[in-house]
């Protein structure tokens, strides 16, 4: 599924949507590739920008709404405009400007396929993350790791579910975070969440749930991105 557009100087920039290629566990992940953009210096093939969105969730909704917009050229067009051109976008203006912000990724071991995809998406746009294990220097201890890297971070993103606020780990990183006043971006569905946030975890009933379940992959990754320059009114306590 090929997609041009304008932007400044330049007329005609390509951009592709794709699921041929195998993911790690055998899925059928969907890739957002920019195939020809002079601002970014894409002319070939061994030139493309892209990231791969891995996680079956997230590919079985972008793909019901991919089905739903086929049904008219003007419907798939609009689709693209509003989800992908912003991400292409905000990367050309990130090869100027690199992004400063570091994300740390809080999640439990089940959703690991989920953040894999949101980091994949981040570093398409220029952020450094911090995921787990394979992130860590050899021989550092895993406490002493998540720790430091929180210490670095400028933001957390915290995918949460019950599982998660059952996890020791999880919560501590969470209220580490929240000591240091880092920026914290909850996701998830606050229906089945808010009975769970009762304690040292009221705070986050403060705080932009948002619901990933009623938006699209790439309208996630763009509200991540716009948080950070807005984080006053969204991802701090409120007063």
């Amino acid at each position: 599924m090929r997609f041009t557009f304008d932007y400044e100087l330049e007329k005609g920039i390509e951009i592709r949507l794709t699921n041929f290629k195998y993911g790690s566990r055998g899925s059928v992940p969907w890739t957002l590739e920019v195939v020809k953009c002079s601002y970014l210096g894409i002319a070939t093939a061994e030139e493309m920008a892209s990231f791969d969105m891995e996680d079956e969730l997230v590919n079985a909704k972008e793909l019901a709404r991919l089905q739903q917009c086929s049904v008219s050229s003007e419907k798939l067009r609009r689709y693209l405009e509003i989800n992908v051109v912003p991400l292409v976008m905000k990367k050309i203006k990130y090869t100027r400007f690199m992004p400063q912000f570091r994300f740390f990724l809080s999640h439990k071991s089940r959703d690991k396929p989920l953040m894999r995809t949101f980091e994949e998406g981040l570093s398409f746009l220029g952020y450094s993350t911090w995921i787990d294990a394979a992130n860590m220097p050899l021989g550092a201890s895993l406490t002493a790791a998540l720790k430091t890297s929180i210490d670095n971070c400028d933001c957390l993103i915290a995918w949460l579910n019950a599982e998660y606020l059952a996890s020791e780990y999880c919560k501590a990183e969470l209220l580490y975070a929240k000591s240091l006043g880092k920026i914290i971006i909850p996701f998830g569905v606050y229906s089945e969440i808010k009975e769970l946030l009762v304690g040292d975890f009221e705070f986050v009933q403060h705080l932009f749930v948002v619901n990933p379940v009623s938006m699209s992959f790439f309208e996630m990754l763009r509200r991540i991105d716009e948080t950070l320059f807005h984080f006053e009114k969204m991802a701090i306590l409120l007063c």
